[in-house]
């Protein structure tokens, strides 16, 4: 009797291994599963006990996306703002800076005055400039040099598939149309060339500061400028190589400043023999034609509103009144600032803008500043010379990358803060008498 229950019970067993003959691997996958989330447990408490850990983790998350179409660049950065906005000490970090309330409150103005005006993607673009900046203003007064260096090192990458989807593009339509200018994850080929524009200063400032990794360094900034060229925004031409001389001279390498207006000259010399190389310069009278037909209503509809403003896009609801060329913004950072926000809110933008500027040029002066500074400088330069015939810096992805490189500058405040107070450290442990002689 019991040999027929063991033999029964051996039957069972057989059965239940026939049935799963793999139960040994689905304990190890089931394993596998409770580690990852123990890991996914372990990385929420982090980022909910550890502040620096989540303000890195954001910032690498909206400056990888801002590689991406400008729907996901634009959820994260709403996002990224509320984060800002749900604590009250990174709240009073932002609006504690100097002038930003004043330039928060003419940006609130200026939403109304869409409102009046009924130009609804004025009112849409205001509200994601104020997220923006809210962000880029709580991302200076965090920022250390070792998340800079993270941050950046993470735009060079994200550049790199962002170049090879406009490659793909240019590929797939050059049979039908050789003239098209690929927009890679953008929505215009002259957003393309100002993240060209942004990420070839980014990738100088990281080759200055990483030589070990300088080959790589080389090969991205050679892939970023075959975008550049891709893109064919001679507007971003000349802001990138305005940008690349005042980088280079601020850091005394003339010889590469001098190399590279070799290779500039070079470059047109040859564009001057075959045209086809570079078909934009073709185009330059009738898009000189347009221009000046935009500047035209622009100047007109400034002078209907010169106070105020009619609110961001302004142009696009303007152009029909004076029957000049229809198009979403002036052409000119200088006149839209002038149509959308009016005489007040462009010189609230200028007092904010001089502010911070005067201290970086003091730290120049001085020989205070860090590479950081002359980041932004550059990065300014190319927007003030890229302005004077496209508003390319208005938009998600090209605004917000604007804002990221000016945090820059808070590596210049960490390093001040460090130095008063080791200043101080070192002067409450001096002898009496040697305190007496420094008071």
């Amino acid at each position: 009797m019991r040999r027929r229950f063991f033999l029964f019970g051996r039957i069972i067993s057989a059965r239940k291994a026939f049935y799963r003959p793999d139960t040994g691997k689905e304990l190890v996958h089931i394993a596998q599963v409770k580690d990852l989330v123990a890991a996914a447990k372990r990385g929420l408490q982090k980022l909910q006990t550890n502040a620096a850990f989540a303000d890195k983790c954001l910032a690498l998350v909206v400056i990888g996306s801002l590689y991406l179409p400008s729907t996901v660049s634009g959820f994260t950065i709403i996002a990224a703002s509320f984060y800002v906005m749900a604590n009250y000490q990174r709240w009073g970090k932002v609006f504690g800076a100097p002038y930003f309330k004043l330039l928060f409150g003419s940006f609130v103005f200026s939403f109304f005055i869409s409102a009046s005006y009924r130009n609804y993607m004025g009112m849409a673009m205001t509200l994601m400039l104020l997220a923006m900046m809210v962000y880029g203003m709580y991302l200076r007064s965090v920022m250390t040099r070792g998340l800079l260096d993270e941050m950046l090192d993470l735009a060079c990458l994200m550049s790199v598939p962002a170049v090879l989807a406009a490659v793909l593009q240019k590929a797939v339509t050059f049979a039908a149309d050789p003239s098209y200018r690929p927009v890679s994850f953008f929505n215009n080929a002259n957003y393309f060339g100002m993240m060209i524009e942004f990420t070839v200063a980014i990738i100088l400032y990281r080759a200055l500061r990483n030589r070990r990794a300088l080959s790589m360094y080389t090969v991205l900034l050679g892939v970023n400028m075959l975008g550049l060229y891709l893109c064919g925004s001679m507007s971003a031409l000349a802001a990138v190589s305005c940008g690349i001389f005042v980088f280079l001279l601020c850091k005394h390498r003339r010889k590469l400043a001098g190399l590279y207006g070799i290779v500039l000259v070079a470059f047109f010399a040859v564009n001057k023999v075959v045209p086809a190389l570079f078909p934009r310069t073709e185009a330059i009278s009738y898009t000189t034609d347009q221009r000046l037909s935009i500047w035209h209503g622009a100047v007109s509809g400034i002078l209907q509103t010169p106070l105020f403003g009619r609110g961001m896009r302004a142009y696009s609801i303007v152009h029909d009144l004076f029957g000049t060329y229809p198009t979403y913004h002036c052409h000119n950072l200088y006149l839209d600032c002038l149509l959308d926000f009016g005489i007040l809110g462009s010189a609230v933008m200028l007092i904010f803008g001089w502010y911070y500027l005067r201290g970086i040029i003091r730290r120049i002066r001085g020989r205070r500043a860090c590479n950081a500074d002359l980041l932004f400088l550059t990065v300014l330069i190319m927007t003030l010379v890229h302005g004077c015939t496209d508003v390319t810096i208005s938009w998600t992805q090209t605004g917000m990358l604007f804002f990221i490189l000016f945090s820059a500058t808070g590596v210049s405040l960490q390093r001040n803060r460090q130095t008063s107070l080791s200043v101080s450290h070192s002067y409450y442990h001096q002898s009496p008498r040697t305190v007496k002689y420094y008071q």
